[in-house]
């Protein structure tokens, strides 16, 4: 079982390098909050791999056998990064008068943190399907149930690890110094991307 636990890390980690919305919205709040407006997030994000994973061990993934509710799901999540997306725009407009502001007069906001990473991540009908297949892949099929919620342990606290490596990378004061001089461009670029993947989602998904 270590080589199984070894390749799921390997691979999940190359996964969690690929940017995506959850990298997106983290590397966002961080900048925009500091390194706690990213934890609660994190914490957000982490929330939904929970209830991905745990789907995905035990089988009952609907969604790949429900395009139905599938499609409505991936509607929904393409719907919400749009949402994010312009609420980010909104927001830089209301500070442009005011953009560069010291990082510790930036504005904490731990409840919306936390919904945002939640719903970005439990609205991604991809995860639990790639989740199964992930499991269904490099998991023996007879292996016991308790063994699989393990695996599927270490793959919450592989995401919960990188992602926080993420937060504190730009949350840290060197580093923050430096990107609140582009803050600007920075925030429109990642509002930008949120709403072209939403979009994308549902144009071509």
């Amino acid at each position: 079982m270590l080589k199984v636990a070894v390749t799921l890390f390997i691979v999940w980690t190359l996964l969690l390098l690929t940017p995506g919305p959850d990298f997106i919205l983290v590397m966002k709040n961080t900048i925009s909050g500091g390194y706690k407006n990213g934890f609660l997030t994190i914490l957000g994000i982490t929330a939904g791999i929970v209830i991905h994973t745990i789907t995905a061990v035990f089988g009952i993934c609907l969604l790949s056998k429900n395009p139905t509710a599938f499609n409505i799901v991936k509607t929904a999540g393409a719907l919400y990064l749009v949402y994010i997306g312009v609420s980010g725009f909104l927001q830089l407009k209301k500070k442009s008068q005011n953009l560069h502001i010291n990082k510790d007069k930036r504005t904490l906001q731990p409840g919306k943190s936390f919904r945002e990473g939640f719903f970005c991540n439990i609205l991604n009908p991809k995860l639990p399907l790639i989740l199964l297949g992930i499991f269904t892949q490099l998991i023996p099929p007879r292996t016991p149930t308790f063994t699989k919620l393990l695996f599927g342990a270490e793959i919450v606290a592989t995401s919960f690890v990188m992602w926080n490596a993420v937060s504190l990378f730009f949350g840290s004061r060197r580093v923050l110094d430096r990107i609140l001089r582009f803050e600007k461009e920075i925030m429109f670029a990642a509002n930008l991307v949120l709403i072209l993947l939403g979009g994308y989602e549902l144009i071509f998904g």
